[in-house]
């Protein structure tokens, strides 16, 4: 089987450990040719920890007329990934974005994440799970039940979500926060590691501490 091109948007360390993801993912069953990272021109080439192993290949520009390769926006934070989403998309309409799944990841049947996400070693996925589009699901994240996951949510690592939990989308969950079930995450809520949020987040709201609290309250 051919492998299938692909390239991340991004150059930093979140997209050292996507590109590790990859590496992962190959040595148990090769799928992906990684061909580098692509940089927003507001972005250093070499900055963020950049690799030799993932060569900068260019900016947005340099995927014209490359309808055969797929694209990862490796970005942590949420709303610049929506951003570069974007943009992308506006330049080059029927764009491929991968899905990558670590092969450490356990996700129910029904359960799997829509394109342009990206799911990290020991994050468990339980049954009636959505999880939308360019979303990041970090290490040994816990997702339960009836949850769902706005598109271009960040869930860091180790975040717990029991059942029925919302999370709006462009959302940043800190690591090892976690939520009671029913809450809701509006969207571009933000939650800090290790938050117990028991009530809902307003949209926009960055909440801390436990129980969370707003910043500004």
């Amino acid at each position: 089987m051919s492998l299938r091109p692909l390239v991340l948007f991004g150059a930093g360390g979140h997209a050292l450990e996507v590109a590790q993801v990859v590496r992962d993912i190959n040595a148990i069953a090769p799928r992906w040719q990684l061909l580098g990272s692509l940089v927003d021109p507001d972005f250093l080439p070499g900055a963020g920890g950049a690799d030799p192993s993932l060569p900068v290949l260019g900016d947005a520009g340099w995927l014209g007329g490359r309808g055969d390769v797929e694209v990862l926006v490796a970005i942590g934070d949420p709303t610049a990934r929506r951003r570069i989403v974007r943009n992308l998309l506006a330049r080059q309409a029927g764009l491929r974005f991968a899905t990558l799944v670590h092969p450490r990841a356990w996700i129910a049947a029904g359960s799997e994440p829509a394109e342009g996400s990206v799911v990290f070693a020991g994050a468990l996925v339980n049954v009636d799970v959505q999880i939308g589009a360019h979303v990041i699901v970090n290490l040994g994240c816990s997702i339960s039940h009836g949850c769902r996951i706005g598109d271009f949510a960040s869930l860091g690592p180790r975040v717990c979500l029991p059942g029925r939990v919302l999370i709006g989308e462009a959302a940043d969950l800190g690591a090892g926060c976690t939520a009671r079930p029913r809450v809701r995450i509006g969207a571009g809520g933000a939650l800090g590691a290790g938050a117990v949020a028991v009530d809902d987040v307003p949209d926009g709201c960055v909440a801390v501490g436990v129980p969370a609290r707003p910043l500004d309250a």
